[in-house]
């Protein structure tokens, strides 16, 4: 769910923000096969595969997959939420939502060569 979510946040972001050095690499799939993206994509899988082995380890005191809140978003301040079965429940459902979201910006841009915000007739 965390992925899907921060993968349709991306995938719109990615038209509008262009790091240095990759301002030739076109938004949405098409930064998979065009260089310096490809490559900047197997850093990335592999960094993350790193992470995933070494750091994000599962916690024998809880159920698979319940990281908690790693980021600390409920001790901001801003609302002391415990982060406890109904969080989590909400974050599940806003991951399933995401799940779908992503795979639709993505059908859609292999049905069109657009990609998630030109789909939306913006620019």
């Amino acid at each position: 769910g965390r992925v899907a979510m921060m993968a349709a946040v991306g995938a719109v972001g990615q038209h509008y923000v262009k790091l240095p050095g990759f301002e030739s690499v076109p938004s949405g799939l098409g930064a998979l096969t065009t260089y310096p993206g490809s490559t900047a994509f197997a850093f990335l899988f592999f960094l993350a595969g790193f992470v995933e082995v070494s750091l994000w380890t599962e916690d024998p005191g809880k159920e698979p997959g319940n990281f908690g809140d790693p980021a600390g978003w409920s001790t901001t301040g801003l609302q002391e939420v415990s982060y406890g079965g109904d969080m989590r429940g909400k974050e599940i459902n806003n991951g399933r939502v995401a799940m779908f979201a992503a795979i639709g910006i993505i059908a859609a841009e292999l049905a069109t060569g657009k990609d998630g915000v030109e789909q939306m007739g913006l620019r």
